[in-house]
């Protein structure tokens, strides 16, 4: 089987994300039969000149957040080369935490710089996810994507079965259609999420009992109870509304859900469907109270949306070309810091 051709580039970001290709661990034995790097800027010292050179790609991998003019470049350059282009983590696939200066009115970019310095590039209006900018064949979230994931891609899109290694019990937990691609050397479908398809909920091993909201509590503050569901006991999880697969991680550590995975399938908006599930359940009926509780939550619209305002905030996906003037776009983030 002649080796694949693989690119690899990290836009905005904090190249976590190409680390955790290099995190397999046992698995670079097998994936080096099967795969040559062309480009890597990261480790290669690969420019986007090179890509110029005469034959295509077989799988890029794209990370980070698109916030500049080099960013697009390098997105449509990637996206004509490749055959098979992966938005890899939480900021290409949403936006990630770069993607939360879209709630706030859009600036004006510097001209340039003075005293003979470098010119940095160009900021572009809004950072936009990489679907937003070119076409994706497929998406793998996290922040950044857990090992299991990375080495099930790399086998479904580089190896195609043909390593010997197959999926870790975590990555089972993707849905059968994807699972049997991976598993026969067969492409899954294209628009797949690497990913569960329920909530984090579904896979969390802690106890659901009342849902009562009677308070804010915050990790470093409380001991939490580590079999009752940390919702309710006042922390802002947002495994309700968070797309599964990563196996409850940072739940069962005693850490709430942050929402790195985007949003679950069947949800259309992660953070209305947290403010309607910590609202609905308040622990009182007199409003002085709620009004109270409301009163301790800081930045929702930062929290609800870490990792996917560009792309899963309803008042803020609107496409480029049909995006209302600034002052729009400053009401729109004022609603949903409210």
């Amino acid at each position: 089987m002649e080796a694949k051709k693989v690119a690899v580039y990290a836009a905005t970001g904090c190249r976590a994300c190409e680390n955790a290709i290099l995190d397999i661990s046992f698995q670079v034995n097998s994936l080096d039969r099967f795969a040559r790097f062309e480009f890597w800027p990261y480790l290669l010292g690969s420019r986007l000149e090179d890509l110029e050179k005469p034959g295509d790609i077989d799988v890029t991998f794209f990370t980070g957040a698109i916030s500049t003019e080099c960013d697009e470049e390098a997105a449509r350059r990637l996206r004509e080369k490749s055959k098979i282009l992966v938005a890899f983590g939480a900021c290409a696939a949403f936006g990630g935490l770069p993607g939360l200066v879209n709630l706030q009115q859009a600036k004006k970019a510097p001209e340039g710089c003075e005293d003979g310095t470098p010119e940095l590039p160009g900021l572009r209006r809004r950072v936009a996810t990489l679907h937003q900018i070119v076409p994706v064949d497929y998406f793998v979230p996290g922040c950044s994507p857990p090992q299991n994931y990375t080495w099930t891609i790399m086998q479904s899109l580089v190896c195609q079965s043909g390593a010997a290694a197959r999926m870790s019990f975590a990555a089972s937990r993707l849905p059968r259609r994807i699972a049997r691609s991976v598993l026969s050397g067969v492409l899954p479908p294209s628009g797949s999420v690497f990913a569960g398809e329920k909530a984090v909920c579904a896979s969390c091993g802690r106890m659901k009992q009342e849902k009562l909201f009677a308070s804010l509590n915050r990790i470093h503050r409380i001991e939490p109870d580590p079999l009752r569901c940390l919702l309710e006991q006042g922390l802002l999880c947002q495994g309700l509304a968070t797309r599964e697969g990563c196996g409850g991680l940072c739940t069962g550590a005693g850490l709430p859900c942050r929402g790195c995975f985007g949003k679950a399938q069947d949800i259309y908006d992660a953070g209305a469907k947290m403010v309607s599930a910590v609202s609905s359940t308040f622990d009182t009926t007199e409003a002085a109270e709620m009004q109270k509780i409301a009163e301790a939550f800081v930045d929702l619209a930062g929290t609800f949306y870490r990792y996917t305002a560009p792309a899963q905030c309803a008042l803020l996906q609107t496409p480029e070309s049909k995006r209302p003037a600034d002052e729009d776009f400053e009401a729109a983030g004022g609603a949903c810091n409210g």
